[in-house]
């Protein structure tokens, strides 16, 4: 998770999830437990609606719960969905500051 704008309470908080199951992961998994780091795009519910803002490749809440179990029955940690939106996400985290900062700027306008 890298900052975004007008995050500033839901990205701090959704990087301390993810550290906390990446440790989670790395404790669990030995003793056969799972953990799964999920992390969905934006998805079409009450709370979305209310969003002024655009949201990249909203999916309804039934794909969302279908990929969501995919990943589940796939063992998958890191679940991600729709794939077109976040891997772009995963990809602007591994860009230096200068260029993620200019792309964030050019694609939100912010």
């Amino acid at each position: 998770m890298s900052g975004l704008p007008l995050a500033l309470i839901y990205g701090p908080t959704k990087a301390a999830l993810i550290n906390l199951c990446e440790s989670l992961y790395l404790d669990l998994h030995p003793r056969g437990l799972s953990v799964y780091l999920i992390n969905p795009g934006f998805v079409a519910t009450p709370l979305t609606a209310d969003n002024d803002f655009a949201m990249p490749a909203l999916i309804s809440a039934f794909t969302a719960a279908s990929e969501l179990l995919h990943g589940i029955e796939s063992g998958e940690f890191h679940i991600h969905f729709p794939k077109r939106f976040t891997n772009w996400l995963r990809l602007l985290r591994l860009l230096p500051y200068r260029w993620y900062f200019w792309l964030i700027h050019k694609f939100t306008g912010l």
